[in-house]
């Protein structure tokens, strides 16, 4: 089955409705998500909302890899620690009353990675230095990573760090593609679609939408 993966959604609502009702293949691949839904952009509750509703009418297809604004969402609600962008984040869910303690409790069970024998997607990648790259605390962890990445025996897929480049960019030593272009600040939303063993399928770039941003 084939694998569409999507980057950085931070709270780009319409850009990414557009992106999945134009390509996501219905119940025919998976969706995968890695990582940063919330936080800078305006809509991260409805982002929320709609990405769990997607889980809900997909369970077996639709999956979500936590990234580094999903930890600072859960560590806001549920511990009490506080960041900027997520207080301007909380606004948001107050006024579309979505429950900010529901969110953080789903954020704190995703998962580091999804992965096949295949495929590897995980949030900013698997460092080349990393001691203990599945450490969520670690500046090399795949949740903070923006250091060189090593091979994994596997095709990755990561986000985190916005290409310069405007599209996805392979890097071919350790054979991985960072797919964050900046949604959130007017640069799209990137997807791959992966194909069995590894093969890249389709580059897809859905626009900014205007009012994301």
């Amino acid at each position: 089955m084939n694998v569409l993966v999507v980057a950085d959604v931070h709270g780009c609502y319409r850009t990414l409705k557009r992106l999945v009702e134009l390509h996501w293949k219905t119940g025919e691949e998976f969706l995968v998500f890695a990582g940063d839904l919330v936080n800078k952009g305006r809509r991260s509750a409805k982002v929320v909302e709609y990405v769990r509703s997607l889980q809900l009418d997909f369970p077996y297809h639709v999956f979500v890899v936590k990234g580094n604004h999903e930890l600072m969402f859960e560590e806001s609600i549920l511990d009490g620690k506080i960041f900027p962008v997520v207080e301007k984040t909380k606004k948001d869910f107050v006024k579309r009353e979505v429950s900010m303690r529901k969110t953080a409790e789903w954020m704190r069970n995703l998962p580091l990675k999804w992965e096949t024998p295949y495929l590897l997607v995980t949030h900013a990648g698997v460092a080349a230095t990393a001691r203990d790259p599945y450490n969520a605390f670690s500046s090399r962890g795949v949740l903070h990573n923006r250091s060189p990445l090593r091979s994994v025996g596997k095709l990755q897929l990561f986000g985190h760090v916005v290409q310069l480049t405007g599209k996805p960019t392979f890097f071919a030593a350790p054979r991985a593609w960072g797919i964050d272009t900046g949604c959130w600040r007017g640069g799209g939303l990137s997807a791959l679609r992966i194909g069995y063993e590894g093969s890249v399928i389709q580059v897809i770039q859905e626009p900014t939408d205007p009012t994301d941003l």
